[in-house]
């Protein structure tokens, strides 16, 4: 219906454009009975004026019956010629006003039934591809309601393509920083660690948020403590080749402070606990690889795929 609506209004578009040359033909056909009639009453009163002189060097050789009648004819003609002129500005008002109208509504028309032609496309933000695509034809398809598939960008900076998103534990909060490095193991690339860089932390936590419904939500039913989100790079280029975006990982980040101890600015207690911090550090990293290690052999031993 939007494409038949297009082509309604692009015909009464095409008939508005028409009609100029129409009633410029008529506007030229109406000047031309104008001349004409300026012409008979000019031609008329010079004959007008010549039997009247005429009659009055000699009364006998014009009667006046003849007179009244070439008066009659001039008024006639006046009358016809102020018809003719009429005409002629009713041919132009048609031209400069009524037309130019007709065709800016069937401009506006068109727009209008264009935009909502426009309004049955769906067009996708980003370069990508559709995954799990399944319409049968009179499928209705809305990217709001009923989306028809999934459009997985293939460019840009994009999630689990150059970046990675982790969760961690609320007490991280006051140490991850923008700049804090970290590994991550992946199942779709199994015994590999990955080193990785945080390059941004959500400012909210994704747990206390009340969205408003019809129910009064008590706090202890939101007993699970939501996670620290980060975002994580590769350290070195290229170091997500092969990692299928979606996947799952493990991660963890580390504290550097190696230059705090060696400032000198540290009570002996302080040194302590930074000690064994980097200690525990260096244990997760060794758990880590653990992990990785024995990920496969458990996924694929002793779960029996």
């Amino acid at each position: 219906t939007q494409f038949a609506a297009v082509e309604i209004a692009r015909g009464k578009l095409t008939e508005a454009e028409a009609a100029f040359t129409v009633a410029q033909s008529q506007l030229a056909a109406a000047q031309g009975l104008v001349e004409q009639a300026e012409g008979a009453l000019e031609l008329s009163r010079t004959e007008m004026e010549r039997a009247k002189e005429l009659q009055r060097i000699n009364p006998d050789v014009i009667a006046r019956s003849e007179i009244e009648r070439r008066e009659n004819r001039v008024e006639s003609l006046e009358g016809a010629l102020e018809a003719a002129q009429a005409n002629r500005e009713a041919a132009r008002a048609q031209l400069e006003t009524v037309l130019p109208s007709r065709r800016a509504s069937a401009q506006e028309e068109l727009e209008r039934t264009e935009a909502e032609l426009g309004k049955t496309i769906v067009y996708a933000g980003v370069t990508g591809e559709l995954r799990q695509f399944g319409l049968q034809p009179g499928d209705y398809v809305s990217p709001v309601l009923r989306p028809a598939g999934l459009l997985i960008p293939t460019k840009g900076f994009e999630s689990g393509r150059q970046q990675v998103q982790a969760g961690f534990n609320q007490l991280a909060a006051q140490v991850i920083k923008p700049g804090t490095l970290a590994e991550i193991s992946c199942l779709s690339k199994p015994f590999t660690v990955i080193p990785m860089v945080v390059v941004g932390v959500q400012p909210v936590i994704a747990a206390g948020q009340v969205r408003p419904t019809d129910l009064l939500i008590d706090p202890q039913d939101r007993a699970r403590p939501g996670t620290l989100h980060v975002m994580m790079e590769p350290l070195y280029e290229d170091g997500l080749e092969g990692v299928f975006p979606g996947t799952k990982c493990i991660a963890n980040a580390y504290t550097y402070n190696h230059e705090l101890l060696a400032s000198g600015d540290l009570s002996g207690g302080q040194k302590i606990y930074l000690h064994m911090v980097d200690t525990v550090g260096i244990v997760h990293a060794v758990i880590l690889r653990i992990q990785t290690l024995m990920l496969p052999v458990k996924l694929l031993v002793f779960s029996g795929h």
